[in-house]
């Protein structure tokens, strides 16, 4: 699939940036046939999931975001290689590296189209010169000073002209900034679901502090739902309760508990992510959600 294609860097500093690796042919051949097995690994024979950021996909499946557009330096490089520049040493060392990626442009009907696989590089992909890495060639280990990087037999995302591909969203977004398909509530929209006129928070700056990241992905769901919108305090409460859920209500509001884990479960709730196990009879608080076609 990537036959002699180019290696090329996302720079961490400037993901605008982009440099070649220089190899030689054997290194060449060898990542660009890797980056082609993983990608088959990521997507033949699943079933492609359109990404809404509610569900987790299972071994059988990814995600996919088909209104993803590839940046235009990206596209850039894979269209003319050998006009990027080499990543090399700078006054103040190596530039830290965001992802590596490999890439092909062919052309339909003159229209071009793009496949390129891209890894996220973690920091424990560097190879320090500092201390003492040994190499074991020919029966016997040597000693190399040289900085390095390595490259792991993985993709974190694929793109085509279906879209951009992945398993993990998480990854995904260290090389792509993928915000604009991923709602979570700002501070502004925090506060606004604090003094909601259904819910009744007793300390409106520790239900702040306590918002990390699944907070405010549920705070976002349940605001574009219109749960709160469409309820009354007392139904929900009734509703929680067939589903082995308590939800204190006072003056008509639900009171959000000042417990992290009990807060999640009622913002679970509210997102349809909380539910009674029909055959076990025990409650259940689940990761993810996709809601099935009728």
């Amino acid at each position: 699939m990537f036959k002699d294609c180019s290696i090329m860097v996302i720079r961490a500093d400037d993901p605008s940036q982009i440099l070649r690796l220089e190899v030689d042919k054997a290194t060449q051949q060898a990542i660009c046939q890797t980056f082609s097995e993983v990608v088959a690994d990521l997507v033949k024979g699943k079933t492609r999931i359109p990404f809404d950021g509610s569900y987790k996909p299972n071994d059988d499946e990814f995600l996919a975001i088909k209104e993803f557009m590839l940046p235009e330096e990206v596209k850039e490089a894979i269209r003319n290689p050998m006009g990027v520049a080499a990543y090399k040493k700078e006054s103040e060392g190596f530039p830290a590296i965001k992802a590596i990626f490999v890439g092909k442009c062919g052309k339909r009907n003159e229209t071009e189209e793009f496949k390129a696989a891209f890894q996220c590089f973690k920091k424990e992909q560097y190879i320090s010169a500092r201390g003492l890495n040994l190499y074991f060639t020919n029966n016997t280990f040597r000693c190399e000073r040289n900085f390095g990087i390595s490259i792991s037999d993985r993709i974190d995302c694929y793109y085509t002209k279906k879209g951009l591909q992945f398993s993990s969203f998480f990854f995904a977004r260290q090389v792509f900034d993928l915000g604009q398909f991923y709602r979570w509530a700002l501070d502004p929209e925090v506060d606004r679901f604090a003094s909601s006129e259904l819910l009744s928070v007793q300390d409106p700056q520790k239900f702040k502090d306590m918002a990390d990241t699944w907070i405010r992905r549920k705070i976002a769901m349940i605001n574009d739902s219109g749960v709160l919108e469409n309820n009354t305090a007392t139904k929900i409460k009734k509703l929680a309760k067939s589903a082995g859920i308590e939800i204190a209500v006072e003056d008509k509001k639900i009171v959000l508990p000042n417990d992290k884990e009990e807060l999640k479960i009622v913002l679970g709730f509210l997102d349809e992510e909380a539910y009674k196990g029909p055959f076990s009879n025990n409650t259940y608080l689940a990761n993810s959600k996709r809601r099935i076609k009728k």
